[in-house]
């Protein structure tokens, strides 16, 4: 960590920002505290740029959350990790803030020791990302990353792939490796780097993109089984729009060199090219993988749930796996689904009266019911773990066919 770091307090809470720097002056007397208030924060950072930015938020306030959103969208501090200090706000408003990017959360009152350690780890962080810049630029400078786009070169494509797999199998990480293409339907017209634009768009934060061609793309997803890469896959095609797509094949690293992977990887993406919007899965030399030749995106709700299970074995085969199972599906969906759910039903019952709700769960599916006089709304998830969740809606009214009262009226009674 630096010698001397500066630790921005923003809030409208005077006594709250003496209270708070008071204690970070007492426990890291090394480090300059800055504040100010929300009304010129982003300049003042501009001009401050700290090591760390600590964000007050009381009772839900959505400057806040602007706030957090506007140092993202801000170049020269977007970086700065941001630690949200929750005064008596609501789950949602803490999702909001995780999902616009900060690094950590402190409930307020702290303890004198949690305020030290989060400030440490955020300081940290802010090293980490430091020393993370200075070598993605050093790169751009020997031509190993395209300045422009950010991703690695052609010259040095198949170098970092090489190294990215073997360590990948040296410490034993299930990780994927894709190539992908736009299909026949893309336009002539359009530029390579758009393309490659909407590839950048569509990866998770830890995936790389190396240029294999002028318009063949490696995409290098570690930590990532074959259930992972197709909603990659299909985000691709989600961005590229409905006239045009991509076709891909992918290849799971197990103890597969890269120089065999390529050609079984060259070798299915030609198979790829025969359709649009295909994912094929390439063979393997050490492992007679089931998914071999098969298009991912292709197949059908039913086939996909019996290869995933076939290949992962995610379905319980005694009566204690199942209860483990169904455990863990329960917090899935309590992590997953009920914070958007709860989200939503507060939309609704805001603007409705005298509505209920009630929720159902098992091991295959989770089912919100909302209740208004006569008249239910079903919004079923069914999710076990596989390539993508279905949510099916459904709205059934208990009054007879030849009395029934206009559906709109009976949810704004």
């Amino acid at each position: 960590m630096g010698f001397t770091n500066t630790i921005t307090v923003i809030s409208n809470d005077e006594g709250l920002v003496e209270q708070i720097g008071s204690k970070l002056v007492l426990l890291r007397d090394l480090d300059k505290i800055t504040n100010c208030s929300f009304d010129n924060a982003i300049d003042f950072l501009k001009n401050q740029l700290p090591n760390v930015i600590i964000i007050h938020c009381s009772n839900d306030n959505p400057d806040a959350i602007k706030l957090i959103k506007d140092i993202k969208a801000t170049s020269v501090i977007s970086q700065v990790p941001v630690l949200f200090l929750n005064d008596n706000c609501s789950r949602e408003t803490i999702i909001d803030a995780f999902d616009n990017g900060i690094s950590d959360i402190l409930k307020h009152p702290a303890h004198d020791y949690e305020l030290l350690i989060r400030t440490i780890w955020c300081i940290q962080k802010d090293d980490l990302n430091t020393s993370i810049s200075t070598q993605f630029e050093f790169m751009k400078t020997i031509g190993m990353i395209q300045p422009d786009t950010g991703v690695y070169t052609q010259k040095y494509c198949e170098e970092f792939l090489k190294s990215q797999i073997e360590n990948a199998i040296s410490h034993k990480i299930n990780s994927c490796l894709m190539l992908v293409t736009p299909d026949s339907k893309y336009p002539g017209y359009k530029n390579p780097k758009e393309f490659l634009e909407v590839i950048k768009k569509s990866i998770r934060i830890n995936d790389s993109v190396a240029i294999k061609d002028i318009d063949e793309f490696y995409i290098f997803l570690p930590k990532t089984k074959l259930n992972g890469v197709y909603p990659v896959f299909e985000r691709i095609n989600t961005n590229l729009g409905v006239d045009c797509g991509a076709n891909a094949s992918v290849i799971e690293i197990k103890n597969e060199k890269f120089d065999s992977a390529k050609e079984f990887l060259q070798e299915a993406l030609n198979k790829a090219k025969e359709e649009t919007n295909s994912l094929i899965v390439a063979s393997s030399t050490y492992s007679k993988d089931p998914n071999a030749g098969i298009n991912l995106a292709k197949q059908p709700p039913a086939q996909q749930n019996k290869q995933a299970e076939k290949t992962h074995e995610i379905v319980p085969s005694d009566e204690k796996t199942s209860k483990l199972y169904a455990q863990a599906y329960k917090q899935k969906c309590k992590i997953v689904f009920e914070p958007v759910f709860e989200k939503y039903y507060n939309l609704i019952s805001s603007k409705i009266k005298d509505v209920k709700v009630k929720y159902e769960v098992n091991t295959d599916k989770t089912r919100f019911i909302i209740y208004k006089n006569n008249v239910r709304a079903y919004l079923s998830i069914m999710y076990g773990g596989l390539y993508k969740a279905q949510i099916n809606t459904a709205i059934t009214s208990l009054i007879p066919q030849k009395v029934q009262t206009p559906l709109l009226l009976i949810l704004c009674n």
